[in-house]
């Protein structure tokens, strides 16, 4: 194959056809397959950049306003979480137990919701093994042997129990103060 050079001194290289030479500064040919290729990259990252958000909007606009109110109220309680433990207000072992309180508070008020369909947030308690009688009187014993569902003197619904750090149970109060 031949080339010929112009006045411009404009030739292909004959060990990469692709490159172009201007006055002695190298400039590339476009690739096609390439630019495609890199075409499909950024709309694919562009497509999940774009979903994240749409997911994270929808997550927020799929409850109504109760229980959207009690979850601003928990990101409220984490952040003056976060800053006790900032300040030293807090030892780590209390940051860790409220922080994991909290977490299953929110975990089970979403559950009943999107158990039964309602914009409802019932009154929930989750405390320690250590708080349960401070909580409820005798609930220590109360609480051996009941199951999910079961009534505690006749003011508490047992909703269960989840150990994280240490084990807290989930009660719901069924009558006023």
């Amino acid at each position: 194959m031949s080339y010929t050079q112009s006045s411009c001194s404009t030739s292909l290289m004959e060990n990469d056809p692709g490159a172009l030479i201007l006055d002695g500064a190298r400039a590339f040919e476009f690739d096609p397959m390439r630019g495609r290729l890199t075409i499909r990259i950024c709309l694919l990252i562009l497509q999940l950049a774009v979903s994240f958000q749409v997911s994270a909007r929808t997550q927020s606009n799929e409850y109504g306003p109760e229980v959207r109110s009690f979850l601003d109220l928990m990101r409220h309680e984490e952040d003056e979480l976060e800053f006790q433990i900032r300040r030293n207000e807090i030892s780590r072992r209390e940051y860790l137990r409220s922080k994991a309180e909290i977490s299953i508070h929110r975990q089970t008020v979403l559950d009943l919701v999107k158990e039964t369909g309602q914009d409802y947030v019932p009154e929930l308690h989750v405390v320690a093994a250590s708080e349960v009688d401070q909580l409820i009187e005798d609930g220590t014993s109360a609480i051996k042997g009941i199951k999910r569902g079961g009534i505690i003197a006749k003011k508490w619904r047992y909703l269960g129990s989840v150990h994280r750090v240490e084990t807290f149970y989930i009660f719901e109060r069924l009558t006023a103060k």
